[in-house]
């Protein structure tokens, strides 16, 4: 005689074995000191005559690298982000008059070495460069820190299964059914940086490191018994 399980019943053992899942999240940050910066700064002229605009502006800016590169920084360390020429106006009583040319040429520079980021910022200014947009701190090796968080997420997220698998007096697999990686390595995050002016007093614009946050987390499955 052949039994035909009824439809309701056929999948009881699979659907209670599927209920006895634990879901939870797991996070972890380590800080890592940052070693390696992005500068941008550049030099913005302005002239009635747009051709000296653009003359002086080149000179000045090649004064600037000139300098920079003397105190070690190699040429493949700097790039041209911004380069445009603006028409400047002056408004009074609803009348615009023209005022001249404004010329803006704007570096990044990368530097390996931390130490040396407020001593190229006091070149720059020192040999011309009149705008600071950005200083940068960023790590070199960002996957590596990042891969060392996520181990972390990952074991206190079996920490956290284990726990609430305690509480409620059932035995849980260790090794989770699936982890799902909810964090990615974040873009890099400007530091605030104070710009100081180089005299006989002051060595070196004070720019501090500080540490950088890497945050990882994950989602992960756990199977119990009751």
């Amino acid at each position: 005689m052949y039994f035909q399980p009824i439809p309701s019943q056929r999948f009881t053992y699979s659907q209670r074995q599927s209920q006895n899942k634990l879901k939870v999240f797991g996070e972890a940050t380590i800080l890592a000191e940052p070693n390696e910066a992005v500068v941008t700064l550049g030099v913005i002229t302005e002239n009635e005559n747009l051709q000296e605009a653009l003359a002086t502006n080149s000179q000045t800016i090649n004064n600037v690298i000139q300098a920079i590169r003397n105190s070690g920084i190699p040429q493949e360390s700097f790039q041209t982000t911004d380069f445009h020429i603006d028409l400047n106006y002056d408004f009074q009583d609803g009348v615009q008059t023209f005022r001249g040319y404004r010329v803006t040429h704007l570096l990044t520079i990368r530097i390996s070495n931390i130490e040396k980021v407020g001593e190229i910022v006091d070149i720059a200014v020192d040999n011309g460069a009149n705008t600071v947009r950005n200083v940068q701190l960023s790590l070199a090796n960002p996957q590596q820190h990042y891969n060392e968080a996520l181990t972390l997420a990952i074991i206190n997220a079996q920490e956290k299964a284990a726990a609430v698998a305690d509480t409620l007096g059932v035995s849980i697999h260790t090794i989770p059914t699936s982890v799902k990686e909810i964090s990615t390595i974040p873009p890099d995050q400007p530091r605030p940086f104070v710009l100081g002016v180089s005299s006989e007093n002051i060595s070196s614009t004070p720019i501090e490191a500080g540490q950088l946050e890497i945050v990882a987390r994950v989602e992960a499955d756990f199977h119990y018994q009751k």
